[in-house]
């Protein structure tokens, strides 16, 4: 009698799956920390290398992480002595930020407190990229906090050496520093007293100043109202010169009437002298002998007694007392 294949029972066949299931999962976690690995040491990315000459590496060491704007790209790869002591330190960085090097980038050591040393990629602003043939980059080293304490306590030492110098000065000069704070003391006060006058200097000018604005609005105010006086005046003068210009040809002509007139009775007076010259001469020598005739009968009257009784005595004449005048001495006064 033959029997048939053993059939497994079905818990048996649970864990067979199970183990494969945890088999396949390990494998696939070795080949994913294997990938990482990989990539962590720049296996399965294309890498560039780039290089600075450092006078110290102190602080430095291959594996040093190098980054750009904050991300890592890259580690540090070798670092050789030079034959002229300086360190040639090598980076092997990404492809990808090789390409935004320019001429001028640079590399920074960072030293962090608490943290590793790292360097810093800076790319740089030229219009060249970095060439593939000599990809040097320039060097900078950050000074640790003992060196710049150190630096700081180099750079203050004369400055509080100074200040020691100047403070023993003064501490001997004493009595000359009290002096001139006292000077200046009365200075102040002389100079606040100043300050006071100015300002009521100041005060009386601008009251001045204001009232001479007064004034000028004033006499601007004036102005205006005599120059529109002047206006109508003006406009008065060209009214009259105007009734002027229209009169003056009739007074012209009135002018010219008046002068003919004039002519013709200058020619009439002219006439009436020539024929009174010509009159006169004979009336002349007539007058003579009438003048004696009447001056014989005026004397004849005067000496008939009726008209002498009548006539009152003329007064005796005044000699005069320096007078020698003998007609006037023997000329008797008639009775």
């Amino acid at each position: 009698m033959s029997t048939g294949p053993a059939v497994e029972p079905p818990r048996t066949q649970s864990q067979r799956r199970q183990i494969a299931a945890l088999l396949i999962l390990a494998l696939l976690l070795a080949i994913t920390l294997a990938g990482g690995i990989a990539y962590q040491h720049g296996v399965l990315t294309t890498r560039s290398h780039v290089y600075f000459l450092a006078d110290d590496a102190t602080g430095l060491s291959p594996g040093t992480p190098v980054r750009m704007s904050g991300f890592r790209i890259g580690k540090v790869a070798a670092m050789q002595l030079q034959p002229d002591l300086s360190v040639k330190v090598v980076l092997a960085i990404e492809s990808e930020p090789f390409s935004h090097l320019k001429t001028d980038a640079r590399a920074e050591v960072v030293r962090e407190q608490l943290r590793p040393a790292a360097i810093d990629l800076r790319p740089g602003n030229a219009e060249q990229p970095l060439s593939e043939d000599d990809p040097r980059v320039a060097f900078r080293k950050r000074g640790t906090l003992t060196e710049i304490a150190e630096d700081l306590r180099a750079r203050l030492a004369p400055i509080l050496d100074d200040v020691k110098q100047l403070t023993g000065t003064a501490r001997a000069r004493k009595d000359d520093v009290d002096a001139i704070l006292q000077n200046l003391h009365a200075l102040s006060r002389d100079m606040a007293g100043t300050a006071q006058h100015m300002n009521a200097l100041t005060q009386e000018l601008r009251g001045r100043v204001e009232r001479i604005g007064a004034q000028g609005e004033g006499v601007m105010s004036e102005a205006n109202r005599s120059l529109v006086r002047i206006g109508n005046l003006i406009g008065q003068a060209d009214r009259s010169l105007e009734a002027v210009n229209g009169r003056l040809p009739g007074m012209l002509n009135k002018a010219d009437s008046a002068l003919t007139s004039l002519d013709a009775v200058l020619r009439d007076t002219r006439a009436i002298s020539s024929a009174a010259a010509q009159g006169v001469p004979g009336l002349m020598r007539s007058a003579g002998p009438l003048i004696d005739d009447s001056r014989d009968t005026l004397q004849g009257m005067r000496e008939s007694w009726p008209l002498r009784s009548m006539l009152p005595a003329p007064p005796p004449a005044a000699l005069p007392i320096d007078s020698h005048d003998a007609a006037a001495l023997h000329t008797s006064t008639p009775r």
